[in-house]
C-alpha cells in the first residue's frame, strides 16, 4: 500500500487479516536500497507492520545516487508518519538513513509528544560526546545500534557513540562481516527487532 509525500513514497507491508501490534518505519541508506527492508518485513509479520520509505525518484536514471537534504526529508517523513501513530511506532535507519531516522525521532518527541518504541540505527557512526548537534535535549526513546564487526565505515567504537544521543536505554549489537548483515543475518536482525519491541512494550505496561 503506497503513500506519498513530496520526495518520499511509503510502502506499507502488513498482514492481510491480522493487525500488527507495532509499526516499524524503515529508512534505507540510498535511493535504491529498500529491498533489504522489504525482505526483513516478511520475517516481522504479523506482529510488526513495516513502513518502508522509498525515494520518489528511485527509478529515475538521471536522479542522484544518494538521498538529499536530510532536514527536508525529515520534515516529509515526520508529516507522513503522523497518520500512523495509533500503534507503538519504532524507527529503523541504515547508513545515511540512520541519521534521517534520528531526525524524525527528534521531531516526533519534540513536536508531537510521541516517544518512539525504539530507534534502531544501523551501519552509521554516532556523534562523540559533546557533538550531539543542535544542543537540544536528548531523545527519551531506547536506541539500539547495529554494525558489522569488520565495517570500516562504521567501526564499533564509533557506532557506540549513539549512546550519547538518548537519555533512555542503549544497546549495541555487532554482527559478523561488514555491511551486508541486513541480508546475511536477516533472521537475527528480525529477532532483535521483535525482542526489543517486546521489551519496550513491557516497560511501558
Amino acid at each position: 500500500m503506497p503513500h506519498a509525500c513530496a520526495d518520499l513514497d511509503l510502502i506499507c507491508v502488513r498482514h492481510a487479516s491480522i493487525a500488527g501490534k507495532f509499526r516499524l518505519a524503515a529508512f534505507p541508506h540510498g535511493v535504491e536500497s529498500t529491498s533489504s527492508f522489504l525482505c526483513l518485513a516478511e520475517l516481522l509479520l504479523p506482529s510488526v507492520e513495516m513502513l518502508v520509505f522509498q525515494h520518489s525518484y528511485a527509478f529515475d536514471s538521471s536522479a542522484p545516487p544518494r538521498i538529499g537534504d536530510l532536514s527536508h526529508l525529515a520534515g516529509d517523513a515526520f508529516e507522513t508518519l503522523a497518520e500512523w501513530t495509533d500503534r507503538p511506532l519504532a524507527l529503523f535507519g541504515h547508513g545515511r538513513g540512520a541519521d534521517l531516522a534520528y531526525r524524525v525521532a527528534r521531531r516526533l518527541e519534540r513536536e508531537a509528544g510521541i516517544v518512539p518504541a525504539t530507534l534502531f540505527v544501523s551501519g552509521a557512526v554516532g556523534s562523540a560526546r559533546g557533538e550531539v548537534g543542535d544542543g537540544g535535549p536528548k531523545l527519551r526513546c531506547p536506541v539500539v545500534a547495529l554494525t558489522g564487526e569488520r565495517d570500516r565505515r562504521a567501526p564499533v567504537s564509533a557506532v557506540r557513540n549513539w549512546r550519547h544521543r538518548t537519555s533512555g536505554t542503549f544497546d549495541l549489537e555487532v554482527f559478523p562481516g561488514a555491511r551486508g548483515y541486513l541480508d546475511i543475518s536477516r533472521r537475527q536482525v528480525a529477532n532483535l527487532v521483535h525482542d526489543q519491541l517486546l521489551v519496550a512494550e513491557n516497560k511501558g505496561a
